[in-house]
């Protein structure tokens, strides 16, 4: 325990230190990008190797390269001050170039033995499926923090209402709810224990840990309004906006329980190829699937979250 608690305290040190680059105007922005990018191709590696683990092939080389891909095409798309519905067509384009060029590398399992064709395309198929969800899980799930991190790029009058600010809630948010989700939920379980959430998949979550785990992020969330609210650009837009507190609360207790089915997935994938971890780099909290696979789910969320509330 004191060992996770240590490396977890270096980890948030090392959150922090990156925040703190972001203040480096449009350059630490960038650098920020190119932390997720990071995160994402050695979630990608993690995962790609659960696959195979159960013997399900995958375009190993293409899933090592693709998160870079997509910081490429997010980097160019903000360079350039396009329309925001380039980006999409852009990370769209990556996307199916990707699978694509993953069906015609996997053309070469093809042999001249025609009796075995039918069986060959399907097993290339299989192979170029496998892929292609590594492309999007974790990968365009983590394209959502790139993208709350330029949120106040976007040319939207809304937006501009927080003067620049925004990019700092909404990846506060994004951060601070898997963490909170995480911490308490742990030690909401080994306190009250009692019966297990889903004791097939992850034999170590129980309900009092999940409940504990949404009480706390919905109250962290609710003071995080507050705390906001007292500076005078956050005042100034909330007000503007109609933005209360129950919408924080609602923002927490909903990012909690989409954080915590983010837990679940992933335990699912490690319990289908039979081991504890993804990875160890960090001492007691396993690989970097591990620790970031509650905002794989979180950030989406987020990013779907304050586009309704504020940029719709």
């Amino acid at each position: 325990m004191k060992k996770r608690i240590l490396v977890a305290f270096i980890m948030i040190l090392c959150l922090c230190g990156v925040f703190a680059f972001r203040l480096l105007d449009v350059f630490g922005l960038y650098i920020f990008d190119l932390f997720i990018s990071i995160i994402s191709i050695f979630c990608s590696l993690e995962l790609s190797k659960l696959f195979s683990i159960q013997n399900k092939a995958v375009n190993g080389l293409l899933i090592g390269i693709y998160p870079s891909f997509v910081f490429l095409g997010h980097v160019l798309f903000f360079a350039f001050d396009l329309d925001f519905y380039f980006y999409i067509i852009i990370q769209l384009i990556i996307l199916i170039l990707n699978i694509l060029f993953a069906f015609i590398v996997n053309l070469k399992n093809f042999n001249k033995d025609k009796s075995s064709l039918k069986k060959n395309f399907k097993n290339c198929l299989f192979i170029t499926g496998n892929s292609a969800f590594i492309f999007i899980y974790p990968n365009l799930f983590l394209l959502s923090l790139m993208l709350l991190n330029h949120i106040d790029y976007i040319n939207n009058s809304n937006i501009q209402l927080f003067n620049g600010d925004l990019g700092w809630l909404v990846l506060v948010m994004a951060f601070i709810i898997p963490i909170i989700t995480d911490s308490f939920a742990m030690f909401g379980g080994k306190i009250f224990k009692g019966p297990k959430l889903c004791s097939k998949i992850s034999p170590n979550k129980t309900i009092s840990g999940a409940v504990c785990g949404s009480v706390f992020s919905s109250l962290v969330c609710g003071a995080l309004y507050f705390l906001f609210n007292s500076f005078k650009n956050y005042n100034n837009a909330f007000k503007a906006l109609n933005i209360q507190v129950w919408q924080f609360i609602i923002l927490g207790l909903f990012g909690a329980i989409i954080c915590q089915l983010g837990d679940i997935f992933e335990s699912y994938l490690k319990r289908k190829a039979n081991i504890k971890d993804s990875g160890n780099i960090f001492p007691g909290h396993g690989g970097f699937l591990d620790r970031f696979d509650s905002h794989i789910f979180n950030a989406p969320f987020i990013l779907i979250f304050f586009s309704l509330l504020i940029i719709a």
